[in-house]
């Protein structure tokens, strides 16, 4: 970090003594640089920019919204379907009574949703790469849909696989979500990825009683527990870039640096 500094001369007259007294008043300007040159100030965004911006990370908690309403309105078409025993996945199985509610239509909607968040991370991003890995994160999970189309009921390793992928993708946001903001949203992403995997690692325990077609007491439990956190952590986080003004082209804390900006 270099700081530049500029002098200019303010003089004051006093009429009760002829001297006129000069206040040296010395104005200094704080810039981020990288190897030592000088990194300009980034370009106030327009508002038309800003809005799109935040259109697109209103996306984020509304693909929540449909990814939980959806299934749920579909769970109330099969009777008998337990969201404690029976898994997420089982509504959009070949022959169930509730698949004719969600593919492709859900899928469709929810993943263009995913992308377009995804799209307006990156642009809050400003060069941080931690922002941009997550929205590069979100438009890979949305990018999946249509292997899920072709692939998610082949077989169960090929679901699984899709299961592990869009699961990684979850976790790599939180992590880099972890590396991009302040302390409280560092500590709430950390304890949001501890729920994620222990309760996906539950589930996915599971699978030898799917494969072979015996009970699962608690999977779609412990599925909807790992929905509910990373969807709510998801949808903090686009609370938390929709009301970032600013982001300084820089790596590091965001949260901190906002906060030193406003300072200065």
């Amino acid at each position: 970090m270099e700081v530049f500094a500029s002098r200019s001369m303010h003089c004051h007259g006093y009429a009760a003594m002829p001297a006129v007294v000069c206040l040296d008043v010395v104005e200094v300007t704080m810039s981020i640089t990288t190897n030592g040159a000088r990194t300009p100030p980034s370009p106030a965004p327009s508002k038309t920019s800003d809005w799109l911006r935040k259109v697109l990370l209103v996306c984020g908690p509304l693909s929540a919204l449909v990814y939980i309403g959806w299934h749920e309105l579909a769970a109330l078409q099969w009777e008998g379907y337990s969201r404690i025993s029976n898994a997420i996945s089982e509504l959009h199985l070949i022959g169930a009574p509730s698949k004719w509610m969600l593919d492709p239509w859900e899928g469709l909607v929810y993943n263009t949703l995913l992308i377009a968040f995804g799209i307006g991370v990156w642009r809050s991003a400003h060069g941080s790469r931690a922002l941009r890995t997550i929205g590069g994160l979100q438009i890979l999970s949305g990018a999946t849909f249509p292997l899920w189309l072709v692939f998610g009921e082949a077989s169960l390793t090929a679901h699984l696989v899709l299961v592990v992928i869009g699961i990684l993708t979850w976790l790599g946001s939180m992590g880099f979500g972890a590396a991009a903001f302040g302390r409280r949203f560092r500590i709430y992403s950390l304890v949001s990825l501890a729920v994620v995997v222990t309760f996906n690692a539950l589930a996915l325990a599971y699978a030898p009683e799917v494969a072979a077609g015996q009970p699962t007491r608690w999977i779609g439990l412990y599925e909807r527990i790992a929905f509910s956190a990373y969807l709510l952590w998801l949808s903090v986080l686009a609370v938390a870039l929709w009301r970032r003004r600013a982001i300084k082209q820089q790596d590091g804390d965001l949260e901190d640096r906002t906060q030193a900006a406003e300072t200065v």
